[in-house]
Order: structure tokens, then sequence, then C-alpha cells
């Protein structure tokens, strides 16, 4: 599969709520803390639907990074695909503000896979920070206001140049 053939990845309001629920928690860590977690799916045409999403909690979270074991890794995919029936789509992690700064982007970390026996598909990054302005549209990013937080949900094709692809919520 080739970047251009995807168009869009949807989430199911179950994977949405997994994502912000991650992030506010690492966020409200005494020192902020990255949280990661796999997605799992279908590929419909040109659509990744995101069914559902899983925190993992073993390895080692910072304000920063987040890294897991392989074999922790690969035991929760396996067992994760094996009880739903779906695909392993990739990644999720998030990004919180530090020193009143915060990135959607890629770094070079990010571009590692999470498992090497699972090729990812797709890289979701939330990131959050705390704001009273309001949301703005983008047809890239997924915004979500909740309380004081905002949490902007960005999608990655995992591949040579990760290009974004649009987020959006299925009805």
């Amino acid at each position: 599969m080739i970047a251009k053939e995807i168009s869009n990845v949807v989430l199911s309001k179950r994977a949405l709520e997994t994502i912000v629920k991650a992030a506010k928690d690492g966020y409200m860590e005494p020192h902020k803390q990255e949280r990661l977690g796999i997605l799992l799916g279908r590929l419909k045409k040109d659509t990744l639907f995101v069914s559902n999403a899983f925190l993992h909690k073993g390895g080692k979270y910072t304000r920063t990074s987040s890294m897991v074991l392989q074999s922790q890794i690969d035991r929760h995919i396996k067992l994760m695909v094996s009880k739903y029936r779906l695909r392993f789509l990739g990644s999720f992690h998030t990004h919180n503000e530090v020193a009143k700064t915060m990135s959607s982007a890629l770094s070079k970390e990010d571009r590692d896979p999470i498992s090497a026996k699972y090729p990812p598909t797709l890289e979701i990054i939330a990131s959050i920070w705390v704001s009273d302005s309001p949301l703005r549209p983008s047809k890239y990013y997924w915004q979500v206001k909740d309380g004081r937080y905002r949490i902007r949900i960005a999608a990655y094709f995992f591949g040579d140049t990760f290009p974004i692809i649009p987020v959006i919520m299925a009805k």
C-alpha cells in the first residue's frame, strides 16, 4: 500500500476516548508523562478505520518520550489482534506541552516502529495542552476540548515520508 492511497483515518468514539484519556492521564502526572498504545481496525478502500485503541502499560514513560520492550509490545499486539479479530494498524502516543510549547509533528524517534514483528501503517500523535482559547478548525487534525484541556489528534502514514492524513470521527 502506498501513502497516496490512504485518504483519511476514521476514529471510533471508543478509540478517541481511549486516546484522550491516555493523554489527560499522562499530562496530570506530577512530571507529565507521554503515553503509548496500539491501534486496531480495518482498511477499506482508501480509509483506515480505527475501531479500538489500547493503552500499553509496560515500558518507561517520561515527559518527552515513551519506550517499550519489544517482547512486551509484540505480546500485547498479538493478544489484542487475536481477541478482537482486527488488523494491527499501528500505534498512538502523546506529546505533552513542555515549557509552554507542544508539537503534533513526528520526531526522529517517533518514526521508529514500536514493533518489527508487526509493521505499522499508521502513527497517531495526541498533543495535549491547557488553554482557554477556542478550537480552530483544521482539515488534517481532529481536535477535542475537554474542560481546560485541548487535545489535537494527528495521523501519519508510516513509510518513507510520513505524510499527514486527515482525521475524522466515525458517524
